[in-house]
């Protein structure tokens, strides 16, 4: 549309120059010296515009095509993965404090058909999780027990999750899951040097950062809480909190070994499951929360949790293009490998 204007005004000036030159010969010498001066203005003006680079919406064009197969479904009221967070049943791990918490307190504000599965290691010390519950009822916001670093907790915690309010009165499935619970290390940034690394800290930060999001997503697909067509209802979105610092195409700066090579490993974890799980209707995102002023940076950092969690979530609604397999900041740039 854009061109075509362009176009029809570079032509009426060509025209309306020759009109000009050849049928107004009876006009004064200085009028037609005005009316030509006016004409190569606009002229100048006409072929400048058929040089600027047209620009593009390319995520809005992309959000488009994301959302199209959305609209039946969300106009039902259904949740659908790309779309909308709306209606939507969804579980955040690592929700007791910053990102996670901040994940908990947009999506219930977001929508009041949405409702929360909020997990932490220890329920009982989250106080500003029951805070939150106390102003959205039990009903919105369950908050339960989960440590991704063990086996066995995941394991029970997933097997008794059907039965745990809201999720068993929204027919015993779950929307979306966002796996952020994480850690720098055992003693957050003191063993970041080569020369302080062994064995333990690889396994320690491994475990939480790569094993534990693909047995969350592993256990919550065996119980059937995604993945299974006959109880879903449009599907479920698999949101993994990864980090920048695991792009091998990023490292710049070399140490953290163990954060790097854990995220960088869930990094592969996540596209395995977006090609083996898209035919169950689950699409699985990589986000990248940027460098965020919480507990776990040390209060180091250059945005805040509400900043980051609010643009991750638009990336999980499809705001800056397709989410399966892809890997995106809370800005919408999408990450190289």
């Amino acid at each position: 549309m854009y061109e075509i204007l362009v176009w029809k005004m570079y032509i009426f000036v060509q025209w309306a120059h020759i009109f000009n030159l050849f049928f107004l010969r009876d006009e004064t010498n200085a009028h037609r010296i005005r009316r030509t001066h006016a004409m190569s203005a606009l002229l100048s003006v006409a072929t400048a515009l058929r040089r600027v680079p047209v620009l593009r919406p390319a995520r809005s064009m992309k959000r488009a095509r994301v959302a199209r197969h959305a609209t039946a479904s969300a106009s039902a009221g259904a949740y659908v993965p790309g779309g909308p967070i709306e209606n939507a049943t969804v579980v955040v791990t690592g929700a007791n404090r910053g990102i996670g918490l901040e994940f908990v307190t947009q999506i219930l504000a977001k929508h009041d058909g949405n409702a929360v599965v909020a997990c932490c290691r220890d329920p009982e010390s989250a106080d500003e999780l029951m805070d939150v519950q106390l102003k959205v009822g039990p009903e919105r916001l369950a908050i339960t027990s989960l440590d991704v670093s063990d086996e066995n907790s995941i394991g029970n915690w997933a097997a008794n999750l059907s039965s745990v309010e809201p999720i068993a009165s929204r027919g015993g499935v779950v929307d979306v899951v966002i796996n952020n619970a994480g850690t720098t290390g055992t003693d957050g940034y003191n063993k970041w040097e080569l020369e302080d690394m062994d064995a333990e800290e690889m396994m320690h930060v491994f475990k939480i950062n790569t094993v534990g999001p693909l047995l969350v997503t592993q256990q919550l697909l065996k119980n059937g809480l995604i993945g299974d067509p006959a109880r879903g209802k449009g599907g479920a979105l698999v949101g993994n909190v990864t980090s920048k610092v695991g792009s091998v195409d990023d490292n710049g700066s070399g140490k953290g070994y163990a954060y790097r090579a854990s995220k960088a490993a869930l990094n592969i974890v996540n596209k395995s499951m977006s090609i083996d799980l898209e035919d169950r209707n689950v699409r699985c995102l990589l986000l990248h929360p940027g460098w965020v002023r919480t507990r776990m940076t040390e209060g180091r950092g250059l945005i805040d949790a509400d900043e980051s969690a609010r643009g991750l979530l638009a990336a999980m609604e499809g705001a800056f293009g397709e989410i399966n397999g892809r890997w995106y900041d809370y800005k919408g740039d999408e990450i190289p490998w």
